[in-house]
């Protein structure tokens, strides 16, 4: 069974809420950067309007040039030249709205991902960090001390996780489990210690 947050009250709380408050994050930034992107490409509809205005202007020429066609002795040769006259005026309008078309586009990218960067970045550098460091250290517990013992009593498994604690642990964070560590150590009684030492990664008494 895959393990994702802590067995104890305490830190499974706070690893959902940082789990639940990053995703949120995410998402809220990724949307107010998907708008801005579709604000400023919006733009980009005059470089289109100036690819149609060259391309209604084409195909005038090619209706004129088709019509001075049918013209008698001069009609290829006016045909032909309106359809050149025509195409090269239209070429300044495709080419600057594709170009303008281009230009708007990589702007809305470049200012979405800039925007993404700022609010991700910051957060994530401390966020994943501490989450993949409190999973390893979740993951590795629970193999070492749920799944690979063997041979053993659970009061050798209490002994072994108590002298853990004492060697391991503050004295504060021993004191807030027993109130005389070391005399319960060297009476055998390991329970609070080994509880202390439990909690201390993440997993609870069983």
């Amino acid at each position: 069974m895959v393990t994702f947050w802590s067995e104890t009250p305490g830190r499974r709380w706070r690893e959902v809420a940082a789990d639940v408050s990053t995703w949120a994050w995410v998402a809220l930034w990724s949307v107010v950067a998907f708008r801005i992107h579709t604000a400023i490409a919006g733009y980009a509809e005059a470089g289109h309007a100036l690819e149609r205005g060259g391309a209604a202007i084409r195909d005038a020429g090619v209706q004129v040039g088709s019509s001075l066609d049918g013209v008698p002795l001069i009609g290829a040769g006016a045909g032909e030249l309106a359809r050149r006259a025509f195409g090269g005026a239209s070429e300044p309008f495709v080419f600057v709205g594709g170009e303008f078309v281009d230009l708007i586009t990589l702007i809305a990218r470049v200012l979405a991902l800039l925007i993404l960067a700022v609010a991700l970045i910051p957060w994530l550098s401390r966020y994943l960090p501490w989450r993949a460091a409190r999973l390893a250290e979740l993951r590795s517990a629970t193999t070492a001390i749920r799944r690979r013992p063997s041979g053993v009593t659970l009061e050798s498994i209490d002994r072994l996780l108590a002298s853990r604690a004492l060697h391991r642990l503050s004295w504060a964070e021993l004191l807030d489990h027993s109130r005389d560590p070391l005399g319960e150590f060297a009476a055998g009684r390991y329970k609070a210690l080994a509880k202390a030492e439990l909690e201390s990664v993440g997993l609870r008494p069983r």
